[in-house]
């Protein structure tokens, strides 16, 4: 028996899929497990052993249609659910079982600040796709097998704090000065984890970091940067694949919620965390996935938060985990 599993989107999401290949995969006798995504979660996901086959998503969908046809499907697992993957759904014909989204939700908590959300995460609501195969939650969580990395980017002889610089959308991410004011208030060392944008971003600042602080932004590929994830103390991230990342390997999340709230259905799953919501703002939530500007032009979301309480919790967390 052949399962397709579809999931595209970022990082963060392919992640949070795990789950369900790894639920099919060991509860399932016989089965063969293909998942689709794009090519830049693939290097993260080609060595999870639940997955038999690892199918990229071409620029041309009908090239993706047809190499998927050639190996005869017999049930897809839609925990997408967008244009594309209802195409891929219906040009296969296979059986299909399909992740119900909770859009209309998230539009009322957006636009009214009505909260009629499940409340539920959304690993637990993918799963629901695949319970008529009889399969139950393993309650194991997040995982990502990594490939083995001779040569460490960053060690450190102490418990190490990982910050998470960026996020898809710009309404996400943690202001740069914060990240500063963080890095100067936590007392083991920290490093910065990020892309090259991230790193325009605070070298554009001009701050002049502290001593215990090691900037890598821009200068680890995906796989590294999990790597130096797994190995830390607590991870500092804003709504990002980062804390998806964290949540794989159960370290410990702080997570500074901006734009996006974790009542959709996005925070850390099943690990240890702690979530700093902007929830006296009438404004918040405003965006469903995140924006590249505040519409309200202030971004008390992300500013408002309370800085000396956070680095007083990580420096807890370092101390007893």
């Amino acid at each position: 028996m052949k399962i397709l599993v579809i999931r595209l989107g970022s990082l963060g999401d392919v992640i949070l899929a795990t789950p369900v290949l790894r639920c099919l995969k060991q509860q399932l006798g016989g089965v063969e497990i293909h998942f689709l995504t794009k090519k830049s979660s693939a290097e993260l996901m080609s060595s999870n052993t639940n997955i038999d086959k690892l199918h990229i998503l071409k620029p041309n969908l009908d090239d993706t249609i047809e190499e998927l046809r050639n190996e005869k499907i017999d049930y897809i697992v839609d925990i997408h659910n967008n244009h594309r993957s209802r195409r891929i759904r219906h040009s296969l014909r296979a059986i299909s079982y399909v992740y119900r989204k909770e859009n209309f939700g998230k539009f009322m908590l957006v636009l009214f600040k009505c909260d009629i959300m499940s409340g539920r995460h959304v690993v637990d609501r993918y799963m629901d796709a695949v319970k008529p195969f009889g399969i139950i939650p393993d309650g194991n969580g997040l995982e990502l097998p990594l490939p083995d990395l001779s040569d460490k980017v960053y060690t450190s002889d102490k418990p190490f704090v990982a910050i998470a610089c960026g996020a898809q959308h710009e309404t996400k991410r943690i202001p740069v000065d914060k990240i500063h004011y963080l890095a100067e208030h936590i007392k083991n060392p920290v490093v910065l984890l990020g892309d090259k944008d991230d790193f325009r971003r605070l070298d554009e600042a001009g701050l002049v970091f502290p001593s215990n602080t090691t900037n890598l932004c821009g200068k680890t590929s995906m796989v590294v940067s999990a790597d130096i994830v797994r190995r830390s103390s607590v991870v500092i991230t804003s709504d990002s694949a980062l804390m998806h990342v964290a949540a794989a390997f159960h370290r410990p999340v702080v997570a500074l919620w901006g734009s996006t709230s974790p009542r959709f259905g996005f925070e850390a799953y099943h690990t240890q965390h702690f979530n700093y919501t902007p929830s006296s703002l009438r404004c918040w939530p405003c965006r469903r996935m995140g924006g590249e500007k505040c519409p309200k032009k202030h971004f008390l979301c992300m500013l408002s938060h309370d800085y000396d309480a956070i680095a007083e919790k990580v420096n807890d967390l370092v101390t007893t985990n």
